[in-house]
């Protein structure tokens, strides 16, 4: 059963508001593209991370990261002063930001058995690579992370 979302036919930022007829039903794909099509066209920093967001091309962490750095760049304080100031609306952000997307919607929810045993199987093909510091072998995602922290303990006999 697809998920449907509610656009702006006439985006916020170009002076569009939240009337009824200005709200179009499209699924997460359609509403992907239409931001994608609107960042072609006008070239908006807003759709260019909702289309990134929406079709799960950049992680949803690091366009909250991006936003925030272009808001202070910007100097503007609105976002950060509108969350601190409106308990109801900073709720209803954090609410947005910890549901998980469509595609992984079962992510954090009971497994079986077959789906437990295929990651099983899929993390021992994964290649481990040794720290050049302590020598543990970690796969590629994990090491630059380890490696950053890794403080190889040496004892002296």
């Amino acid at each position: 059963m697809p998920i449907y979302h509610m656009h702006h036919i006439i985006p916020r930022h170009m002076g569009g508001s939240d009337d009824p007829e200005n709200l179009v039903k499209l699924t997460v794909e359609e509403h992907a593209e239409a931001h994608r099509l609107l960042y072609e066209k006008y070239g908006e920093k807003g759709d260019l991370w909702a289309w990134k967001g929406l079709a799960g091309i950049t992680p949803r962490q690091d366009l909250i990261r991006e936003i925030m750095y272009e808001a202070g760049i910007r100097g503007n304080k609105v976002f950060t002063e509108r969350y601190h100031n409106d308990p109801e609306w900073a709720a209803e952000i954090r609410r947005k930001l910890s549901k998980p997307k469509s595609v992984t919607e079962n992510y954090f929810g009971p497994k079986s058995d077959e789906h437990k045993e295929n990651i099983r199987k899929a993390a021992l093909k994964r290649e481990r690579i040794p720290c050049s510091k302590c020598g543990k072998r970690y796969t590629k995602a994990n090491l630059a992370k380890h490696e950053k922290s890794c403080i190889m303990v040496i004892y002296y006999g």
